[in-house]
């Protein structure tokens, strides 16, 4: 039997998942392939307990994108989102008035696109009410609005925040083909958008953050059929293009990390861009069998802990509802963005 010495070294949390993670180092290169097999699906089994035993968000995510479950399955999990949970507590912060707490972070845009990320049933009709307040400013209903006027008086991370939380929560708005084409028109040449444009027109090179803001709200609008799937595939396929040859952090030029934020395992992100958040939406894609990925891939491996979870860190500067997870602490939505990350790229 192993000691607890040996154990202690592996810095596990978890004691099963620590004897498991010893076993297999004790294994010879020569061993049995069954037998690691084995012990790669108990430590497996240990981190989908881990995650199972979170939120119906956690829950319902994992059996669909892990477990691979009938969809009436987690769509049943998926419904007590609203009435349970980070989901239920959402939705107690909204005001009478039909507005969340205005702040940085805890705003309709912010809050509502958290709620797109959380899967909460879209059908309620406060959740159109409070669209109509993100976009009547600049797009009043049943007002033509030129789409010079949206390049020009809105960033372009809004514009994809806007057609996000629209084509999720009311998909049948006649402005949302408007925004979709505006930003289709500001795709740069390299492949991605910039917010910057709007203020500095000679920008030409794209915005790692930006570029997801805006691809995040495209490939929901293709999903709510705003846009048709070809078009989106189309303009996606080049901003993934761009990316890749940044190898999701790196300068195109001297291979340097562009930034160190980027590497961080920061939740939620709001507009800012993490490789775990670029890799989560380039998963649902086929070029996640990309060679080039294999860099990005690695780092998110090399973050994993030994008991098998990875940390949310660094919490981004603002106001927030509430905290769904303890900053440092091993975090759920980590684990489950980063292990189906790993499942659609062949390395789980």
């Amino acid at each position: 039997m192993e000691s607890r010495e040996n154990i202690s070294r592996l810095g596990c949390g978890d004691a099963a998942l620590c004897h498991l993670r010893f076993k297999s180092t004790r294994l010879s290169s020569t061993a049995d392939g069954f037998v690691r097999a084995k012990i790669a699906h108990m430590i497996r089994e240990l981190d989908i307990e881990f995650l199972m035993s979170g939120d119906p968000v956690i829950r319902w995510q994992t059996m669909r994108d892990l477990l691979d479950r009938p969809e009436s399955d987690w769509q049943a999990e998926r419904a007590k989102v609203a009435t349970q949970g980070w989901g239920a507590e959402f939705m107690a912060h909204l005001g009478p008035d039909g507005n969340w707490p205005n702040a940085r972070w805890t705003a309709n845009v912010w809050t509502m696109t958290l709620l797109v990320e959380l899967g909460i049933p879209p059908n309620d009709a406060r959740f159109e009410a409070a669209f109509e307040r993100v976009v009547c400013r600049l797009m009043p209903k049943g007002k033509d609005v030129p789409t010079e006027v949206l390049k020009t008086d809105m960033d372009q991370c809004h514009l994809g925040f806007w057609l996000r939380i629209g084509s999720y929560f009311h998909p049948n708005d006649e402005r949302l083909p408007l925004i979709a084409n505006a930003i289709l028109s500001m795709q740069f040449a390299d492949g991605g958008w910039n917010c910057r444009i709007r203020t500095k027109p000679k920008t030409n090179h794209s915005s790692f953050h930006t570029t997801f803001n805006v691809l995040e709200g495209l490939r929901e609008a293709a999903a709510a059929r705003v846009i048709d799937q070809k078009t989106f595939q189309e303009a996606e396929s080049q901003a993934i293009e761009f990316m890749l040859q940044h190898k999701m952090y790196r300068s195109d030029k001297t291979g340097d990390i562009v930034h160190e934020r980027f590497l961080d395992l920061s939740y939620p992100s709001y507009w800012h861009y993490t490789v775990l958040r670029g890799l989560d939406n380039i998963r649902q894609s086929q070029f996640i069998r990309d060679s080039r990925l294999d860099d990005p891939l690695s780092l998110i491996e090399s973050q994993r802990k030994s008991n098998g979870r990875w940390i949310v860190e660094k919490r981004i500067p603002g106001v927030t509802l509430f905290d769904m997870e303890k900053m440092g602490q091993d975090s759920r939505w980590n684990t489950l963005r980063a292990l189906r990350v790993l499942k659609a790229a062949g390395r789980s």
